[in-house]
């Protein structure tokens, strides 16, 4: 195993001079990685850093755990970082499950030693039958392509050297080389579906229908691997074509892929955007490809909690909100000025001579209108049900708003400025008729913003 696992670790460009940050639980496989890095640093050029973190999900024996890993580290000369988080509180806080918000924080700990340390490689400990488990789990759970190719060997700077070898080649190596491990208890608790996919499901399968399920399992990985990598590397150079300068998905562009390649454009924006550390699940994918199919109106799909996808008119985009927050009523000063706090901008009125034969144009920013009919204030404030504006006849904003494609999600944030009971100006989008600016205009006012008021 020590010679394979060398010729991996070349293969893959990894044994090279630097920082490897070791993921050390104090379990058989990543004791067996550590002895093995070891092992090989003085010929590659590396050098190592542990890094431990106590979960306190075990009372003494997480206490046990970070002890042993200090203490092997402090014998074979590496130095180790114990760090210390109460997952179970933080679970609790954030309404997680207890295994996803250790991964969480875990791999917020590993990233902290990374960037103390200067790392150059984060190297875990995950082996073969992990993949096979997890390919197992995802597809219980319905998982798309995404999820059924496993677990990568590398990630950006994650590496996981381990994967090619078996969990009984890794106990045979700890045996036959005297490497000292630690049992976690949790391993064989069947609350988790992982014990029980590893312990009862697939034993069970092996024993009873196929001895070679696992084997299998790892090779569908690999096979649905070859395939997500295929269709990466097709939808490489989509991203300028398809998403707009904000990040949405033209859909009418979109629309023109092959199911396939949309499957693989969702997916990317999902994982490489941030917004999910785990593939969708088939069932999430096919109902966010459901909405891209038409470009009626808006809708929206809720993926978990804190994410949501929503289609308005021809875009699709990830948010964690649903909805801009509503503009709250403030008075201005004619001529003067004021802030909109909700939306980071500021209003500017000002008197200004102009020598107009007919109505101004109004544009996202700025609008000319007769301040004949005005006080000394004008009010701003956000959109109501029922507000109408006067334009060839009165018009609902509602109908206005809909008829120019403005988001649902987006009205509140749009500046409304009036004067008594009539508004003036839809800002971005249309003047009152009633405040045009004629030949007859004694007060002309300029009403601008510091910057273009977004409207889509």
């Amino acid at each position: 195993m020590r010679t394979e696992f060398r010729k991996e670790m070349i293969r893959k460009g990894w044994a090279v001079p630097g920082i490897l940050v070791v993921g050390v639980s104090g379990g058989v496989d990543s004791m067996v990685l550590l002895h093995l890095l070891r092992d090989l640093s003085d010929e590659a050029g590396f050098h190592l850093i542990v890094a431990h973190l106590n979960h306190r999900l075990r009372g003494n024996e997480s206490e046990r755990d970070a002890r042993f890993v200090r203490e092997v580290a402090n014998r074979w000369g590496i130095v180790a970082e114990i760090g210390e988080e109460d997952v179970g509180a933080y679970a609790q806080k954030e309404k997680l499950s207890i295994q996803v918000a250790a991964r969480k924080v875990r791999y917020r700990f590993f990233e902290g030693v990374m960037k103390r340390r200067g790392g150059t490689w984060l190297v875990l400990g995950h082996n073969a039958d992990d993949v096979a488990e997890t390919v197992m789990m995802r597809f219980l759970r319905g998982a798309s392509i995404q999820g059924l190719r496993g677990i990568p060997p590398q990630n950006g700077k994650i590496i996981r050297p381990l994967l090619p070898f078996r969990r009984r080649e890794i106990l045979t190596y700890a045996q036959e080389n005297g490497v000292d491990f630690i049992e976690d208890s949790s391993n064989e608790k069947m609350a988790y579906l992982r014990n029980r996919v590893r312990h009862i499901l697939i034993p069970g399968i092996e024993q009873s229908y196929q001895p070679s399920f696992s084997t299998h399992l790892l090779r569908y990985a690999h096979y649905f691997d070859e395939i997500h990598t295929y269709l990466a590397e097709a939808c490489l150079g989509l991203e300028k074509n398809l998403l707009s300068s904000g990040g949405k998905l033209k859909l009418r562009k979109f629309r023109r892929l092959p199911t396939a390649l949309q499957r693989a454009f969702l997916e990317s924006i999902v994982l490489e955007k941030g917004y999910m550390d785990e593939p969708l699940s088939f069932e999430q994918l096919e109902s966010v490809l459901r909405l891209t199919q038409s470009s009626a109106g808006t809708r929206k799909y809720r993926i978990r909690k804190d994410l949501w996808v929503i289609r308005e008119y021809d875009r699709l985009y990830f948010t964690q909100s649903l909805s801009k927050e509503a503009i709250r009523p403030v008075t201005c000063s004619v001529p003067g000025s004021v802030e909109i706090r909700e939306i980071g901008n500021r209003l500017k009125i000002k008197e200004v001579k102009l020598n107009s034969g007919g109505p101004l144009l109004a544009t996202s920013r700025e609008a000319y209108v007769s301040g004949d009919q005005m006080g000394d204030t004008v009010w701003v404030r956000g959109f109501q049900p029922g507000d109408r504006i006067v334009t060839n006849g009165t018009v609902k904003l509602k109908k206005l708003f809909i008829d120019a494609k403005v988001p649902a999600r987006v009205r509140p944030a749009i500046p409304i400025i009036g004067s008594g009971n009539d508004i003036i100006w839809v800002a971005g989008l249309r003047v009152d008729r009633r405040f045009y600016v004629t030949k007859e205009t004694r007060r002309v006012l300029r009403l601008s913003f510091q910057r273009p008021v977004e409207i889509k």
